[in-house]
């Protein structure tokens, strides 16, 4: 089955469901003139929409910021992070809003622009994106996937005729972006420090049911198991860099609240190839100081993941946390064996 109108996409909004504490509906702020400069073949198929939905005007709004569709919900998600080491609660959606979750005939699939205007998490930004910045995070999530790498796709790059200041004035873009979930370690990060242990217990609940089923009320007491989701998050993670790194990948900007709750690679916009797989390869001009080099990564993941322990840890006992953490290391290790 193929979508032939965009009328037939059911939106769902179950991430916004949870309630204002973990996202804030703001309306995309289009760009002008709209025109398609690349759509993915594939993606397009993944999500059951028609190629010849693509050379229609309601494509062009929708996916340009200029129009919403009716049952969509646009919001900003609400987050924190570590960044280079240092805790960050000013973060969140600066630039990115989630359309919605559709469901196809094999998954669940979340929708968001990237470059589609301010936000209440924008701050200083100008809440855009340049078509340059677009195209690198396009072409850097299909080499992943050629490469099996899990990763964020791209639907589409959308041009307007505005222009962004980039370091040289560039023309504006917005990048649709899919992936199952957009949720990261920072989301967990953010009610652990704001002591909202209700919001925590509520987040993770979600995750459980969304992306970890098996864990579902699968304690001793009948709960839901925190603390296999939690190990289950480290191997994912283990596995995830292992990957890089057989595959000589940068992230360039492994902070928390760059890291995938799921195990997928996320927000590539400061990520490249090292081809001679240099552990010293910095991608990103502002890691002056080589936190995030090629041969750093593996390190990183299990301090990321000590991280999100710390955030976790109302609602996981020390030694199930402690006992999680140690299956990093192994899983890297088996992951990365010929």
């Amino acid at each position: 089955m193929s979508f032939q109108s965009f009328d037939q996409l059911i939106f769902e909004s179950q991430f916004h469901e949870l309630g204002g504490n973990f996202s804030i509906v703001v309306s995309p702020q289009g760009i002008s003139d709209a025109s398609l400069v690349i759509q993915n073949p594939t993606v397009v198929e993944t999500l059951g929409l028609s190629p010849a939905l693509f050379s229609t005007k309601a494509f062009l709004g929708i996916f340009s910021g200029n129009s919403c569709l009716q049952n969509s919900t646009t919001v900003a998600q609400a987050y924190a992070g570590h960044q280079f080491g240092k805790f960050n609660p000013f973060l969140g959606d600066g630039r990115t809003l989630l359309l919605g979750e559709i469901k196809t005939q094999n998954d669940h699939w979340e929708i968001s622009l990237k470059g589609a205007g301010k936000t209440p998490f924008t701050f200083a930004s100008d809440g855009r994106a340049s078509l340059p910045e677009c195209q690198h995070e396009y072409d850097m999530s299909e080499r992943l996937a050629i490469l099996a790498v899990p990763t964020t796709r791209c639907l589409c790059i959308i041009e307007g005729s505005e222009q962004v200041y980039r370091s040289r004035f560039e023309s504006v873009a917005i990048l649709t972006r899919v992936t199952p979930s957009h949720i990261r370690f920072g989301t967990f990060e953010n009610y652990y420090f704001k002591k909202d242990v209700d919001a925590l217990k509520i987040l993770a609940d979600y995750v459980i049911r969304r992306y970890f089923p098996h864990c579902l009320g699968s304690d001793s007491n009948g709960n839901n198991d925190y603390g296999q989701f939690f190990q289950d998050v480290v191997i994912r993670t283990a596995q995830l860099i292992a990957h890089w790194q057989q595959v000589g990948f940068v992230h360039g900007m492994m902070n928390t609240d760059n890291q995938s709750i799921i195990g997928v690679s996320l927000d590539l916009g400061e990520s490249a190839f090292t081809e001679d797989f240099d552990d010293n390869f910095v991608a990103s001009s502002s890691d002056r100081e080589g936190r995030y080099a090629f041969g750093q990564q593996p390190a990183i993941g299990l301090w990321n993941c000590n991280v999100l322990a710390r955030a976790l840890s109302p609602l996981i006992a020390p030694a199930d946390l402690r006992r999680a953490l140690e299956n990093y290391e192994p899983a890297f290790i088996e992951f990365s064996s010929p």
